[in-house]
C-alpha cells in the first residue's frame, strides 16, 4: 500500500509539473486584472476545454522521468514491456504537447478577443470605426389608428374618460377630434376647469384664438389660482398684441413661467411703443420695420400689429402688399369679440385702417361701411372722421364718374374723376376710370401716365396695363 501510495503521488506530481509548464502561460495567477469577471470565465471554460480535448495516448505525458524518487526493482520483478511510442520518441511527444498548448493558447486568444469586440462594440467602437449609437425611432402616432376610430363612441361616459380620449387625439394631431371630446365632458360637468383649459389647447392648435382666450378665460373663473391656464392665456395674450395683459398673467403663471416668456413681452412693448412714435411722425418704413421685429418676438397673430403694418404699406404707396397684410390680420373680424378683447380705441382703429384698405384697391362700398362703423366706436377721432369722408367722397365720385361716361360723356367723367383724385390722389382705380375717358378723347399720352401710376401701386391691375397697351398703340399709329 506504502508502494502505491508513493506511485499514485509520483504520477500526480509528473503530471502536474509536465502541464504546468504547458499551460504556464495562461495560468489564473498570472491572468491580467483589468479584465472583467466575464472574460475570466470564459477562459475557465476554455481551459476545462482544451484540457477534456487531451485524450490520445499518444499525446499524453510520460509519467514520470526521474528515478531518485521511486524504490528500485529487481529485474526478476520487472515485468517485460514492449517499449512504448513515447519513450522511443520523447521527442515527438514534446513536440506533440507543445502543439496542443499552442492550439489552446489560440483558442484562448479568440475567445478573448471575442468578448473583448464584444465589450468595444456595446461602446460604439468596432476596431478603427467608431459606430454612433442610433436613435430608437419613435412610431408616428398621428398615422396610427385611436382605440375607437370607426365604432360608434358613447358620449355618455365619465367625463375623465372623454378628457383622456380628448388627451390622446390631440397628442395624435387630430385636434378636431380632440375638441369634440373636450366639449362633450365640459357638457358633463362644465365645472371643471381642466376641461376648459384643455378646450382652448386644441382651440389654439386649430388657429381660433379668440375662442381659446375665452375658454382660458372661463377655467380662471372657476379656478383664479390654475396657474396652467394663466400661462396659457398669457402666451395667447402675447400673440394677440395684448403685452400688458400677457404679463400681468405670466406673473401668475408660477413654475409655467419662464425667463423668455418675460423678455418676448418686454421685446414687444419696447416694438409698439417705437411703431406709435413712428407713426406720429410719420416715418412708415420704420413703423414698417418695428412692426416686423414685434412679429418675430411673438406677436404673430396681433390684429394691432397688423393693422399698423397695413398703414405703413399705405403710405409707402404699396397697396396690395397692404391688403394682403390686413386679410391676413383680421382673418375672423367680429366686432363685438374684438371690443371685448381689445376694447373700442384699437377697434375703431382696426376699422379705420380696413377703410383706408378698402378705398385704396376701389372696394368704395366696403370702405363707407367700414368708416361708419369706426366713427359709431369713436366718434370723437379726427383720424376716423377724415377717412370717412374720403371713403363717402371717392365712392360717390366713382358713381357719378361712371353714370357719365357710360352715357358717353367723356369730359364730364373726367373732371368727376379728377375731383375723386383730389381726395385719394393715389387711388388706382380712379386713375384707370381717367385713363379711359382721356382715351376716348384722344389724350393717349395722358392716359397713359395715369395707366402707369395706376400699375405702380398696383402691379397686377390687368386693366390698366391693357389700356395703357393701347393707348401705346394709338401713339404708335399716330407717329407713323
Amino acid at each position: 500500500m506504502a508502494k502505491l501510495k508513493k506511485l499514485s503521488t509520483g504520477q500526480k506530481m509528473g503530471c502536474e509539473s509536465v502541464l504546468g509548464c504547458i499551460f504556464q502561460s495562461w495560468s489564473p495567477s498570472r491572468r491580467k486584472p483589468s479584465l472583467p469577471e466575464k472574460d475570466h470565465r470564459v477562459k475557465d471554460n476554455l481551459l476545462a476545454k482544451s484540457t477534456s480535448t487531451i485524450t490520445d495516448p499518444k499525446i499524453l505525458p510520460r509519467v514520470s522521468t526521474d528515478t531518485s524518487s521511486q524504490p528500485k526493482k529487481s529485474d526478476s520483478q520487472k515485468p517485460q514491456q514492449k517499449p512504448n511510442s513515447d519513450e522511443s520518441h520523447p521527442r515527438k511527444s514534446s513536440d506533440s504537447a507543445r502543439k496542443s498548448s499552442d492550439s489552446a493558447k489560440k483558442s484562448i486568444s479568440s475567445g478573448s478577443s471575442r468578448t473583448e469586440s464584444k465589450r468595444f462594440s456595446l461602446n460604439g467602437v468596432m476596431g478603427n470605426i467608431i459606430v454612433k449609437p442610433q436613435p430608437a425611432v419613435k412610431p408616428d402616432v398621428s398615422q396610427t389608428k385611436s382605440r375607437w376610430e370607426g365604432k360608434p363612441v358613447n358620449y355618455r361616459l365619465d367625463p375623465e374618460a372623454l378628457k383622456r380620449m380628448g388627451n390622446e387625439e390631440y397628442c395624435r394631431g387630430r385636434f378636431a377630434q380632440a375638441l369634440v371630446f373636450y366639449e362633450r365632458a365640459i357638457s358633463a360637468d362644465p365645472k371643471t376647469p381642466t376641461y376648459w383649459c384643455n378646450k382652448s389647447a386644441a382651440l389654439i392648435s386649430l388657429g381660433r384664438l379668440l375662442e381659446a382666450s375665452d375658454a382660458c378665460e372661463e377655467a380662471l373663473r372657476l379656478n383664479p389660482t390654475y396657474e396652467r391656464a394663466h400661462q396659457r392665456l398669457a402666451s395667447l395674450q402675447l400673440r394677440l398684441g395684448e403685452v400688458e395683459k400677457a404679463l400681468c398673467h405670466y406673473n401668475e403663471a408660477g413654475k409655467y413661467t419662464e425667463t423668455k416668456h418675460i423678455e418676448q413681452v418686454e421685446d414687444v412693448i419696447k416694438c409698439l411703443k417705437r411703431c406709435d412714435e413712428a407713426r406720429r411722425s410719420k416715418e412708415w418704413n420704420v413703423a414698417l420695420k418695428e412692426t416686423l421685429f414685434a412679429i418675430s418676438y411673438g406677436a404673430d397673430s396681433s390684429p394691432r400689429v397688423y393693422a399698423l403694418q397695413t398703414e405703413a404699406l399705405l403710405h409707402l404707396q404699396r397697396h396690395e402688399e397692404a391688403y394682403s397684410v390686413y386679410q391676413k390680420g383680421t382673418k375672423r373680424f367680429e366686432i363685438d369679440s374684438f371690443i371685448k378683447i381689445f376694447g373700442l380705441s384699437i377697434t375703431s382703429y382696426l376699422l379705420m385702417v380696413g377703410a383706408q384698405v378698402y378705398i385704396a384697391v376701389g372696394r368704395f362700398e366696403d370702405a363707407v361701411t367700414a368708416s361708419r362703423q369706426a366713427a359709431r366706436l369713436d366718434p370723437s377721432s379726427e383720424e376716423v372722421n377724415v377717412v370717412a369722408k374720403t371713403a363717402r367722397a371717392v365712392a360717390s365720385a366713382r358713381l357719378s364718374g361712371n353714370l357719365l361716361f357710360n352715357a358717353s360723356k367723356f369730359e364730364g367723367a373726367c373732371v368727376v374723376y379728377t375731383e375723386g383724385l383730389e381726395k385719394d390722389p393715389y387711388n388706382a382705380l380712379l386713375l384707370c376710370n381717367r385713363a379711359a375717358s382721356r382715351f376716348k378723347l384722344g389724350l393717349f399720352e395722358k392716359a397713359i401716365e395715369d395707366c402707369t401710376l395706376a400699375l405702380s401701386l398696383q402691379p397686377s391691375y390687368r386693366k390698366a396695363r391693357r389700356r395703357r397697351a393701347d393707348s401705346y398703340a394709338k401713339v404708335f399709329k399716330s407717329s407713323i
